[in-house]
């Protein structure tokens, strides 16, 4: 993502995020891929608002929410998190003290398992950075490792504000021995253009997709490849992010912003994603097989975490690519990303 006032374009977010949406139709199954990971769009437990615990957080709740759920990969016998910031209206307001009740969807399917009930966090009870994700407040850690471990496979918590049954929700993927990840930036990588999305913000429609983009996607995933939605927005993004990715066709995976209000550019932005690779292959030893981008920042990037040049292909990019592959039509690309893969995850 290169540059666009996205706070200053909070003040329409919250209509245009209900506006009518178009669902691509999903692409038809490959010969021998791997079956699509689980969509997980199980209805959530029905919430029964309750009250909130302070006067205070009545008024931070007359704004409309921008709660946030983050996801992750992690290893089964590694650490495990569900974490989760609670917010609301154009200054993202802290919701703070107050009790989340917190649901798990195990391996997408079955009933839900209600986890409990977890208090908000405020400046005098902050909790330590975790999973790189320090406590600006209104946040809550849940150590999922305590009981309630995860297997290998794609999960979903839900967490309901018991004040008002305003949500957000997470995925978790805990990857098997040998797992392989694709990388892809979304603005200008997956959308139409590098700013297609501040049209949205504006009121307008949704951007597109390149041509072929969801169906590239695909070719990997059905080769048994996870993949790594990694875009520079704002975290207040999560959610219509996940809509956007959903409606335009693309397969399941793990998604992540940055974690301020008002997203990063330039250098920022690759320094970000540094940071989000270095995260990634610290926590699961994994380098990704496969990256996508668009800009010469993504191009530094992928090559200082590793990334086979060859396996990085950057959509109407020139100049030096340091071996990676321009391409300008996702439609000619998809069929030389799938391979018949081995075996399939969980």
């Amino acid at each position: 993502m290169r540059s666009a006032p996205l706070a200053l374009a909070a003040l329409s977010f919250a209509a245009c995020a209900d506006a009518p949406r178009t669902v691509a139709a999903p692409a038809p199954p490959r010969e021998g891929a791997c079956p699509a990971r689980p969509a997980c769009d199980a209805p959530p437990p029905a919430a029964l608002p309750r009250g909130f615990r302070h006067t205070r957080s009545r008024h931070v709740a007359s704004g409309w929410p921008r709660h946030r759920g983050r996801d992750l990969f992690v290893r089964a016998e590694g650490p495990q998190w569900a974490i989760a910031k609670f917010a609301y209206g154009p200054q993202d307001d802290d919701l703070e003290d107050e009790d989340v009740e917190a649901y798990l969807l195990r391996g997408c399917s079955g009933d839900w398992e209600r986890l409990g009930a977890f208090r908000t966090s405020d400046d005098d009870h902050l909790h330590p950075t975790t999973e790189g994700i320090p406590d600006t407040g209104g946040r809550v850690y849940l150590d999922l490792t305590a009981g309630r471990r995860l297997e290998v496979g794609r999960h979903r918590v839900h967490l309901a504000v018991a004040g008002d049954g305003t949500s957000a929700d997470l995925f978790i993927e805990v990857l098997p021995a040998g797992a392989r990840v694709a990388v892809t930036d979304i603005d200008g990588t997956l959308t139409s253009g590098e700013v297609a999305m501040l049209g949205e913000l504006l009121g307008g429609a949704p951007p597109d997709a390149h041509p072929g983009a969801a169906a590239a996607m695909h070719a990997l995933a059905g080769s048994g490849v996870y993949l790594f939605y990694v875009t520079a927005r704002p975290e207040w993004l999560v959610g219509s992010t996940r809509v956007w990715l959903r409606e335009q066709g693309f397969p399941p995976g793990i998604l992540h912003t940055t974690i301020g209000v008002t997203g990063a550019f330039g250098r920022a932005a690759a320094r970000y994603k540094t940071i989000e690779l270095g995260w990634l292959k610290a926590h699961t030893g994994i380098v990704p097989s496969f990256g996508f981008g668009n800009m010469p920042s993504d191009v530094a990037t992928y090559t200082a975490a590793g990334i086979a040049p060859s396996h990085c292909y950057y959509h109407g990019l020139g100049g030096d690519l340091r071996g990676g592959v321009r391409h300008d039509d996702y439609r000619r690309l998809a069929p030389a990303l799938f391979s018949r893969p081995a075996a399939c995850a969980p």
